[in-house]
């Protein structure tokens, strides 16, 4: 029957089943691949993979004649000359996941931060009084249908290649889209609630601060996981085009060496950071709005 529930140890084998099947398909083409040529580093084997993830988490050796360490301290943007000295600076300091992690995710939670906050308060408003949606809808609209990654040249030229860049693109290519969205969840406010609390001497500012924001807030955190993935695009795709570090800049370099065995554990590292985000805004809900939950079902 379409829509019959499944148990949860049913749905759990189904999902590890998925599981064992892709990393199956992946270990058969990996082996394909290396039969051919045997120095193949496009489809890596699981130990290649390894060494991969090791090159990701550790520091860079001292200047060598071997090209694979210069290549190393390079793209981990410490001085050859004094990698030695930046590990005794710090533990972390020039080891490329760190550094990848640390100016990826800023820029994220930062641009998508000002994104969420602006187009709630704006779509708020917008969804209240009738004469600021005339304004600002139609601006939001046309707002809303640019690329922008097709507008990244534009702010380049204003904002530079710095983090107030990465932050604007961010917040222009989420804020609009939130605006119109919250702007229509607080149109779908139940009137009666909306009457009831004027009968209880409510001022327009306690109507949408006790009644509306509460009522708009569970939909906002569903929203602000639908936003993760875009802002990524956006943020990757800059990265790899203007960055001196980053996730986008690691994964251009690292193509161009063909070190894909420290590609694709760079990818599935920002899988797994956009998973822990998604995951932290589920639980947000489920704390602060437990009765969200128990009203779709």
């Amino acid at each position: 029957m379409i829509g019959k529930q499944i148990e949860k140890r049913t749905g759990l084998i189904f999902s590890l089943l998925a599981v064992v099947l892709l990393l199956g398909a992946y270990t058969y083409l990996s082996h394909v691949q290396h039969q051919k040529n045997a120095q193949d580093r496009t489809i890596p084997t699981w130990s290649q993979l390894w060494q991969g993830v090791v090159f990701l988490c550790v520091q860079p050796n001292a200047a060598q004649d071997d090209s694979a360490d210069l290549l190393a301290a390079a793209m981990a943007g410490t001085d050859m000359a004094s990698a030695p000295a930046s590990r005794k600076a710090s533990f972390l300091k020039g080891r490329i996941l760190w550094e990848a992690s640390r100016a990826t995710l800023g820029r994220l939670f930062a641009g998508l931060s000002m994104g969420l906050v602006g187009g709630v308060l704006v779509g708020i408003l917008m969804g209240c009084f009738l004469k600021i949606d005339a304004a600002v809808s139609p601006v939001m609209y046309f707002a809303s249908r640019i690329i922008p990654t097709a507008a990244m040249p534009i702010f380049f030229k204003l904002s530079g290649i710095d983090f107030e860049m990465y932050v604007a693109m961010i917040t222009f290519g989420s804020m609009p889209i939130v605006t119109l969205t919250v702007s229509q969840y607080v149109r779908e406010f139940p009137d009666e609630l909306r009457f009831k609390a004027y009968t209880l001497g409510a001022s327009h500012t306690e109507v949408i601060t006790t009644a509306i924001f509460p009522y708009v807030f569970p939909k906002v955190l569903d929203l602000a996981v639908l936003m993760i993935g875009p802002a990524l695009v956006y943020l990757i795709a800059a990265e790899q085009i203007v960055a001196g570090e980053g996730f986008g800049y690691r994964i251009r370099v690292l193509t161009k060496a063909t070190r894909f065995e420290a590609v694709y554990p760079l990818i599935v590292v920002l899988t797994v950071y956009a998973g822990i985000i998604t995951y932290g805004l589920k639980l947000l809900q489920r704390k602060a709005c437990p009765w969200y939950k128990a009203e779709r079902r």
